[in-house]
């Protein structure tokens, strides 16, 4: 670490002239609180530096913009699927992986495989409270799944919002545990746990508890064994009942209510009944007329007992008087339940922690509601070199990807993808700030899944073990750039009519409290969840794609999601601060991030060390030593084909000033970074794809 100036640290062992004086202009602004951090692949940027830094009081400067992702105190408890339940802070500091509650896409709950993580140090905390009397406590940011599946941060929640409920029930079906979300029928959990994991259960086979701890659903407790193998492993155990035992009779009929509630078994019995009864017709008219004659007067006082009779009900202890009563309850409670009783903001301050979720990147609170845990963006597959190797051909992998994806500046979709995409629309469509998006790019919708041009771009790397990981780069596309300089056009006005000197006109600020700063703090929200949902679609379209080229499903393993462009609210030497990482990461305690390097090298996975005097920061890649121009002016086609040898890419002169020798070596800027983040795995490319 060097001191440049007064108010400026720098990470950056290779800095040319010009990125330090611009750096050191940013830091004489007066209200940079304690000082700025310059990263180690820090070079010139628009008004303030690429790869700095920037903490201050009461101000913003547009020209760094993003939002933050939140998270919990380290005491809220998420329950877990071997029947106990843990703090996040007590996850984290034990480390190792837990299966906890998840939704998968069609709303089913179904396990999820989780890390937990201290995300943030001494972060601002809010309450929420939800009908029941739980009360969670998190950053305002972190986001809430509504009843609809859609999110919404726990700022913007509202009283009688509702949130999706996770019922758990016990002393059901033999004592076994069933979960719901109000939305049909409840499951066993250990049967879902098995399926989820080992495909549907074969015909005749029942999952069996190893320890027979019933709430014990850990998968590795689980194992599906056959009626016959079942009967004989509880003989010898003493885990059975004489046949002449009532409980045994009583579990036997639960057994056969159980079969004949299986779709497949109600459609044998109602086809074997219909013959059976209709030849009974045929054959015995006389008998059957009889039968049926006083059927009227017998069902009276069966029905009138059943629609007088407590019912109880199957998401919930509750048990109502009637049936009626029940469907009201249903109605009332289940398609609208866990209501949100309270929001408020309150004064303390703490660590916050969070899950890493495979595939499902969300999880179930103790509270019973659902949220949305730290987005990630790239993958690690279960697929390794040797998969790749056998199936061959990376170049229709490529094409099938740049087919896929909208390359390019300008370049987007003809139309709406698919029903996923509509589903992120709509929400991007329900947050507020989208009218200020539809205003300055109405065909927004139409950019959600493109990749852009430049340093963006999709990656197939292998790791350290020859693991296959997808790996992408993008933002917030042409509606984020033009919603971004809107509000530093304004910055820029409002200096002029105040006559505010300015060391740069791109360094104009927006101050707290007024309407612009509320104004540009809406639209900057808005345009980092975009630029989120757009990298959520275009990996999801390269899994698709992925998984055509490779002919099996592409299951996600670790995943990580890295911001490098925001502005987020922390605490810093003592000091509340608007953070803004222009071309950095949060690099706090145990924080997952990626650096990645240039075109044709390799990327890092990572994790925070929380290093203070740089801010709890990190770099976010290799960073440029030639501008664009001259890296074409200086580098030549036969040189960009070396660097990409053994790398499948699109061989075009227009990736010249994307050559690896026009950015900083990856690896200086990693060594420079040591004090700052933990290398987790090394990334090699095998296949690249960019816009021109």
């Amino acid at each position: 670490m060097e001191k440049l100036g007064p108010k400026l640290l720098s990470w950056a062992s290779i800095c040319d002239d010009a990125t330090r004086e611009q750096a050191l202009r940013t830091s004489t602004m007066p209200f940079i609180y304690p000082h700025m951090a310059l990263m180690s692949d820090c070079h010139l940027g628009k008004g303030a530096t690429v790869g700095s830094v920037i903490p201050t009081i009461r101000a913003i400067i547009p020209a760094a913009v993003g939002v933050d992702i939140g998270c919990f105190r380290g005491d809220t408890r998420i329950p877990l699927l071997n029947g106990t339940q843990k703090s996040l802070q007590d996850m984290a500091e034990a480390g190792g992986t837990y299966w906890v509650y998840s939704l998968d896409g069609g709303g089913q709950v179904v396990p999820g495989n989780a890390v937990a993580l201290k995300t943030r140090t001494d972060a601002e905390l809010m309450r929420v409270v939800v009908s029941g009397g739980d009360e969670i406590i998190c950053t305002p940011d972190h986001q809430f799944m509504l009843n609809d599946g859609a999110y919404r941060e726990a700022r913007d929640l509202c009283f009688n919002d509702s949130l999706m409920p996770l019922y758990r029930r016990w002393q059901t079906r033999d004592g076994y545990e069933s979960v719901s979300t109000g939305k049909g029928c409840s499951r066993q959990t250990h049967v879902l746990v098995d399926e989820a994991i080992n495909g549907p259960v074969p015909d005749g086979y029942v999952v069996h508890h190893k320890n027979h701890v019933h709430f014990d659903n850990d998968p590795g407790n689980l194992e599906a064994l056959d009626a016959g193998e079942l009967s004989r492993y509880h003989r010898t155990t003493g885990y059975s009942f004489a046949n002449g035992s009532p409980e045994f009779q009583a579990r036997r009929l639960e057994g056969i209510r159980r079969s004949n509630a299986k779709p497949a078994r109600r459609a044998q019995m109602a086809e074997v009944g219909t013959r059976n009864i209709t030849a009974y017709m045929r054959e015995n008219p006389e008998h059957f007329r009889e039968a049926v004659a006083r059927n009227g007067q017998r069902g009276a006082p069966v029905l009138t007992a059943f629609n007088t009779s407590a019912r109880p009900g199957d998401e919930c202890e509750y048990v109502a008087d009637n049936p009626a009563a029940l469907r009201w309850h249903k109605s009332r409670e289940h398609g609208h339940n866990h209501k949100v009783v309270l929001v408020e903001h309150i004064g303390e301050r703490a660590d916050v922690y969070c899950l890493q979720v495979e595939d499902h990147h969300n999880f179930a609170l103790a509270a019973g509601v659902f949220v949305h845990n730290c987005g990630m963006i790239a993958v690690r597959t279960q697929l390794t070199a040797e998969d790749a190797q056998a199936r061959g051909d990376l170049a229709m992998l490529r094409t099938a990807v740049e087919r896929a994806i909208p390359l390019s500046a300008g370049k987007y979709n003809a139309s709406v993808y698919d029903a996923g995409t509509a589903g992120r629309i709509e929400a991007l469509e329900e947050r507020d700030g989208a009218d200020s998006a539809d205003k300055i790019a109405p065909n927004w919708r139409l950019q959600l899944g493109s990749l852009g041009s430049g340093n963006h771009f999709i990656e197939v790397s292998l790791d350290e073990e020859d693991r296959l990981w997808l790996f992408l780069h993008s933002g917030s596309r042409g509606v984020g750039n033009k919603l971004a300089q809107r509000h530093i056009k304004i910055a820029q006005e409002l200096a002029a009519k105040w006559w505010i000197q300015l060391p740069d006109p791109d360094l104009a600020y927006l101050v707290e409290g007024t309407d612009q700063f509320w104004a540009y703090i809406r639209d900057l929200r808005w345009a980092q969840h975009f630029a989120l949902l757009n990298r959520e679609e275009m990996m999801h379209r390269v899994v698709a794609c992925v998984r055509r080229w490779i002919g099996r499903d592409v299951e996600a393993g670790e995943t990580v999601n890295t911001h490098h462009n925001y502005t987020a609210q922390e605490t810093h030497f003592g000091q509340q601060v608007w953070l803004s990482r222009k071309g950095a990461i949060d690099a706090s305690e145990g924080r997952p991030g990626l650096i990645p390097g240039s075109m044709g090298t390799r990327s890092y996975v990572v994790t925070g060390k929380g290093n203070r005097l740089a801010l709890n920061s990190a770099p976010h890649g290799a960073g440029r030593r030639y501008s664009r121009s001259k890296a074409r002016k200086t580098f030549t086609r036969g040189q960009l084909d070396a660097a990409m040898a053994g790398i499948e890419w699109r061989r075009t002169d227009k990736f010249l000033d994307e050559i690896p020798d026009a950015y900083k070596p990856v690896d200086v800027v990693m060594d420079d970074a040591k004090d700052l983040v933990e290398i987790r795995h090394t990334l090699r490319q095998i296949v690249n794809v960019k816009g021109d």
